[in-house]
């Protein structure tokens, strides 16, 4: 991998570890849908002064609907229901192996053994650190954690089908699809005085998770992720995704007390070795 995408792969890690905390905070803030359709409706706005990159709704539609859509409904429900910020980051960093494995079902894309490897260490290490989190956690939120994962796993295949289009426009544009929804979900499930909170009832703290969770974590965020998808296999991109749940326990710990103990912390070493070797396999790999 290039340094400069190396350097974009550490800051989405560090971006995407500290969005889930930022997000049990917004949380506290707006209702699931009344966060998710102000955060999309946010991220949608540069379509004013930008064009429709030119790829099909049909793509746009898979993007905004698995990617962006999916996944963050499924992971705001997931924390409202009661999973933590550092659980939540473990489970939902799963799609790194699941759109390695949807990548070889649709798009007969191969890995390696030691890609495999690679990924199964890391696994390892990902339920490691989900045994070592304390509280009882129903089984429901457990399942909208791992539907987040599955969707956003899904999305980077449609992702990876918009070769030669801006990014950023892509990013827009697809966030366009979920909004319309979201907002009339919003209305008829939390009422209009809290869909319309952001503006009537405004305070620092959910105009400033509202800010993180799109410059950062959207439009930059997804700039980073589109480009490595798009530059290399879905092998070597995905595992990168299982540091987050490293760094995410971190900020969890040090923001909202949630503890990070020997089993969690043998689970995040075990990660980092299973990154390490599926990474350097795919480096073997492309010389």
């Amino acid at each position: 991998m290039k340094p400069l995408h190396a350097l974009g792969a550490a800051l989405i890690v560090v971006m995407w570890g500290l969005n889930f905390t930022v997000i049990r905070f917004g949380l506290d803030e707006f209702p699931p849908f009344t966060f998710a359709a102000w955060r999309f409706l946010l991220v949608a706005l540069p379509i004013l002064f930008i064009p429709r990159p030119n790829l099909s709704w049909s793509l746009l539609a898979g993007i905004g609907c698995f990617m962006f859509g999916g996944q963050f409904v499924f992971l705001f429900f997931a924390m409202q229901a009661g999973l933590p910020p550092g659980l939540t980051s473990v489970l939902v960093q799963l799609q790194g192996p699941l759109t390695v494995v949807l990548a070889a079902l649709f798009l007969r894309e191969h890995a390696t053994g030691r890609q495999w490897l690679g990924l199964a260490v890391a696994a390892i290490g990902v339920l490691l650190i989900a045994r070592s989190v304390d509280g009882s956690v129903g089984v429901f939120a457990v399942f909208l954690a791992l539907m987040s994962a599955l969707t956003w796993a899904a999305g980077n295949l449609f992702f990876r089908a918009a070769r030669g289009a801006s990014l950023f426009a892509v990013t827009a544009w697809s966030s366009v699809v979920p909004v319309v929804p979201l907002v009339v979900a919003a209305m008829l499930l939390d009422g209009p005085n809290a869909m319309l909170a952001p503006i009537i009832a405004p305070t620092w703290k959910g105009w400033f998770v509202l800010f993180y969770t799109v410059a950062p974590v959207m439009w930059l965020g997804y700039l980073i992720w589109g480009t490595l998808l798009r530059t290399y296999p879905a092998a070597k991109v995905g595992p990168i995704s299982l540091l987050v749940p490293c760094f995410a326990l971190v900020f969890a710990s040090l923001l909202v007390g949630e503890p990070v103990g020997g089993l969690r912390l043998a689970g995040i070493v075990i990660v980092l070795g299973g990154v390490a070797l599926g990474l350097f396999a795919s480096i073997r790999r492309l010389r």
